[in-house]
C-alpha cells in the first residue's frame, strides 16, 4: 500500500469506466490537489487509468453489487488514506427494463441493486473514513479544510415518472429518498449531502437506451407483442433516438459535479438540477399539477410518437380471442 499525499483531498468516484465518471476523474486530475479513487467495473478500464502512471489516480476494479469488492475498496482506502476521505461521488448506474409488460423481474432487481443498493454499500463502507476527515477539521492544522461531502448522481427521473423507464425511475426515486434521509442523519458530523439531477445527456447510457428497449421487446411473448403492435417498438425507437439528439452535452453534468466537489459550499444544496432552462419549470409542473393533467399530456405524447398499444384487447386479431 502506498500512502496518499496528505496535502491532497481524497475523492472516491464509482462507475468510472465511461461517461460522467471518467470525464469527472479527468477534470479533477487536470486541476490537481486531489487523490481520486476511480472504481471501475472492467479490468480494461482499470488498466487505462494505470497507464497514466500517476499516484493521484488510483483505479480499482469494483462491482458495486458485490460486497466483497466494496470491502476490498474500504480496506485499501483505510490503509492508504489515514487523513480520511473528503468526498464520495456515487456515479455508478445502469439502465434496464423498459415498459412494464416487457421488463423481467430480474431486470428490476438488477437495476435496484446497482442504482440504489450500490449507493448504500459504498456510502456505508466509506463513512468511517469520512468521519475521520470531518473530525480533522477541528484540529489546528485542519481549520482550512472544506467540509466533507457525500454526493450522488441521480436523475430528473427521481422526481418524475416517464413511461418505459419504470425500473429506472423507481431506482432513482429510492436513491433520492435515502440521500434526503442521510442529509439530516449525517449533519451532526458536518458531512454535506447533495444529489445531482441531470436531464437527458449525451452519454453511452442514453445512446444505447433504444437497444435495451428493443432487446426486451424481442424477448417478450408473441401475445404481448400483438397487443402492442409492430409499430409500437418502431415508435419507441424513434422517440428514444430523438431524445438522444436533443439531449444536453455531458459536459454540463461533469462541470456541475466538479463544482460540487471543489467549491466551498458545493454540496450545500439538497438538489442540483442540471439541464436546459425549461427543465426546472417542467419538473415543478409535474410535481404541482393534478395527476390527471400530467397523465393527459404524457399519454398525448405517447400517442403522437406511436408508443401506444394498437390492439390492447386483441379485438382485431380473431385468432387471439
Amino acid at each position: 500500500m502506498t500512502v496518499t499525499n496528505p496535502a491532497n483531498l481524497v475523492v472516491v468516484i464509482t462507475g468510472c469506466d465511461t461517461g460522467f465518471g471518467s470525464e469527472i476523474v479527468d477534470e479533477l486530475y487536470k486541476r490537481g490537489g486531489y487523490t481520486v479513487y476511480a472504481t471501475c467495473l472492467t479490468e480494461q478500464a482499470v488498466e487505462s487509468y494505470k497507464a497514466k502512471q500517476s499516484s493521484r489516480i488510483r483505479a480499482i476494479q469494483v462491482d458495486v453489487t458485490n460486497q466483497d469488492d466494496v470491502n476490498r475498496l474500504r480496506a485499501q482506502i483505510e490503509a492508504e488514506c489515514p487523513q480520511g476521505v473528503y468526498c464520495i461521488l456515487n456515479n455508478a448506474g445502469i439502465y434496464a427494463g423498459g415498459f412494464f409488460d416487457f421488463a423481467s423481474e430480474d431486470s428490476f432487481q438488477k437495476i435496484m441493486d446497482v442504482n440504489y443498493m450500490g449507493i448504500i454499500r459504498i456510502s456505508k463502507a466509506m463513512l468511517p473514513s469520512m468521519r475521520i476527515f470531518a473530525k480533522s477539521r477541528h484540529s489546528p492544522q485542519g481549520k482550512h479544510l472544506p467540509r466533507a461531502r457525500l454526493l450522488s448522481i441521480t436523475s430528473v427521473a427521481g422526481r418524475s415518472n416517464p413511461p418505459a423507464h419504470g425500473g429506472y425511475n423507481a431506482s432513482k426515486h429510492a436513491a433520492e429518498s435515502i440521500m434526503d434521509t442521510l442529509r439530516v442523519e449525517l449533519s451532526p458530523w458536518e458531512i454535506d449531502v447533495s444529489m445531482l439531477e441531470p436531464f437527458y445527456a449525451k452519454t453511452p447510457l442514453v445512446a444505447s437506451a433504444h437497444v435495451v428497449l428493443e432487446k426486451v421487446w424481442k424477448a417478450s411473448d408473441l401475445k404481448t407483442q400483438k397487443m402492442y403492435g409492430p409499430q409500437f417498438i418502431q415508435g419507441v425507437r424513434k422517440h428514444s433516438e430523438e431524445l438522444y439528439n436533443q439531449s444536453m452535452p455531458s459536459k454540463w453534468v461533469v462541470d456541475a459535479a466538479v463544482s460540487a466537489i471543489r467549491k466551498k459550499a458545493g454540496a450545500k444544496k439538497a438538489r442540483i438540477l442540471i439541464g436546459f432552462w425549461w427543465v426546472g419549470t417542467l419538473i415543478r409542473f409535474q410535481e404541482m399539477a393534478p395527476s390527471w393533467i400530467v397523465d393527459f399530456f404524457t399519454k398525448l405524447i405517447m400517442k403522437r410518437v406511436g408508443a401506444w398499444p394498437s390492439d390492447p384487447f386483441l379485438l382485431k386479431d380473431s385468432k387471439s380471442i
